[in-house]
């Protein structure tokens, strides 16, 4: 009689214990990525409820009496009784075991889910190489309340297959597939989805309208709202983001806005690039464009004795902030569009490296006093590093906007992590950072026909009888500290002189 063999198959028994493993491994990597994010008011008071809840049930025992009147022949009032007379630590021990499981589940599931959803999507699309693998999904990253990033083990999979199946992928995880892009390791590519996308383009006229006030101008239209800034109330800015992004661009739709909300506005612009993004600007009576290094510094020089001077108005009358009518002052905006070429010039360059040094001191100067003397910094930049805007300038510049950034590093140092880096590849797309908030939006782009045309308008106001500035423009202007300035920059050529 042969021996009948075991139905048990040990085998999958383990390899069911080790899936179970990973899906609280898992659950728990989710978890506490999601309890580091900001979580709704209402969420962080369920939690904290809970918590109490079972401080206070295990002095009561209250889920025991409450099992043991469901199921009484399981939960015998016995048992209830006999569990009661054990120590107070164990009991909250056992519930908070218990609470904290259910923390990993609920904030964990959601995020596997998706893992899984995501690959019965490359299943259904085909996406399997040569030998039936398909690919795995590693990372569900949540980007915002709209955006992931998924990270995916190819398996051997080409990129290029991903992009093609990308209509069966949106269809089957009902979300917008934005783009697949290869990580720095080939085997793995990242693809971002969306359930509620932002505009490729936002033109510069449709959401004017909403910065309306002196001081305004928008920053970009994201989901379901148009974000404005005020340009007193920042009062710098750092502009940043990769070649062909839309910083300049952006650059010069803040400006043109500003100069539409605020008549006595005056810009001085420092565009290195041979002046051709600020170009439509030049023939303005209240702005000031320059291209060269030497004149860079000058007008530089112009803005720290202007801002001096209003200092000691300031004294004079007691007050702690310039008022634009009563002391017959306007406000001033300073723009460097590509900060590299003027704080960090290269070898090539005939610009001498103290001169350089000089014009990082004088912005440093200018961005840690300028506030209560009505003059704005804006500064932007491709070559993101503390070469190109140091740590000091970068201390008192509160309003960041970064556009998609080639490194970590670099979006890291700009807003103060990854999001630049995982942004789509779209011109325009940017994050703004003001005080604490972080926003993804779409910036408004004003096309160089558009600018001038707006400029008509904005110069056909001083052709009026009714004068809009208070004071002549910095460049016109001779100021006490000049001559002592040119003086002191004549010893230190002299002294750089003896030196070669």
């Amino acid at each position: 009689m042969s021996k009948k063999k075991s139905d048990f198959d040990f085998h999958a028994f383990m390899v069911g214990i080790w899936d179970f493993l990973k899906f609280l491994g898992n659950c728990l990597c989710f978890s506490i990525r999601a309890l580091n994010e900001p979580i709704k008011k209402t969420t962080k008071i369920n939690l904290v409820l809970a918590f109490v809840l079972i401080f206070v049930w295990s002095f009561t025992n209250t889920h025991l009496w409450l099992l043991n009147w469901k199921w009484p022949e399981l939960v015998t009032t016995q048992f209830v009784y006999n569990v009661g007379m054990t120590n107070w630590w164990m009991r909250f021990g056992f519930l908070l075991f218990w609470y904290l499981l259910g923390l990993i589940v609920l904030f964990g599931l959601p995020s596997i889910r998706k893992m899984r959803s995501i690959e019965k999507a490359f299943k259904k699309a085909g996406l399997k190489n040569a030998i039936g693998e398909y690919p795995v999904v590693k990372d569900v990253v949540r980007l915002s309340p709209f955006r992931e990033r998924i990270e995916i083990d190819t398996m051997g999979v080409p990129k290029d297959t991903f992009e093609e199946k990308r209509g069966h992928i949106r269809a089957c995880v009902n979300s917008q597939v934005e783009g697949v892009f290869e990580q720095d390791e080939p085997k793995y590519v990242d693809l971002y989805l969306s359930k509620k996308p932002l505009p490729t383009k936002v033109s510069y006229s449709s959401v004017c309208g909403n910065a309306n006030k002196p001081g305004d101008f928008v920053v970009g239209s994201t989901h379901g709202k148009v974000i404005t800034q005020n340009l007193f109330e920042l009062p710098h800015m750092l502009v940043a983001g990769s070649t062909g992004m839309g910083k300049s661009y952006f650059i010069r739709q803040m400006v043109l806005n500003l100069l539409e909300n605020t008549p006595n506005l005056h810009v001085y612009a420092i565009d290195l690039k041979e002046g051709i993004s600020m170009r439509p600007f030049k023939d303005l009576p209240n702005t000031v464009v320059v291209k060269e290094l030497p004149e860079a510094y000058a007008l530089l020089k112009k803005i720290r004795a202007e801002m001096k001077s209003r200092f000691k108005i300031l004294e004079e009358n007691e007050a702690e902030v310039i008022d634009f009518k009563k002391h017959k002052k306007d406000p001033i905006l300073l723009v460097v569009d590509e900060c590299s070429l003027l704080y960090a010039p290269s070898k090539v360059s005939d610009f001498k490296k103290e001169e350089a040094d000089k014009a990082v001191g004088v912005t440093d100067e200018i961005a840690k006093l300028s506030r209560a003397a009505g003059i704005h910094l804006i500064l932007g930049t491709q070559k993101i590093s503390k070469e190109t805007v140091s740590t000091h300038i970068q201390e008192n510049i509160e309003g960041r906007v970064c556009f998609k950034v080639a490194s970590v590093q670099g979006s890291a140092i700009v807003i103060g992590n990854k999001k630049a880096k995982d942004l789509p590849t779209v011109r325009g797309r940017a994050i703004s950072k003001f005080s604490v908030d972080l926003d993804e939006v779409q910036t408004p782009l004003a096309e160089t026909e558009v600018i001038k045309s707006r400029l008509k308008t904005v110069a056909g106001r001083f052709k009026g009888e009714d004068k809009l500035t208070r004071q002549d423009l910095v460049t016109q202007t001779e100021y006490e500290t000049d001559e002592q300035e040119n003086s002191i920059d004549k010893e230190s050529d002299k002294s750089g002189g003896k030196g070669e």
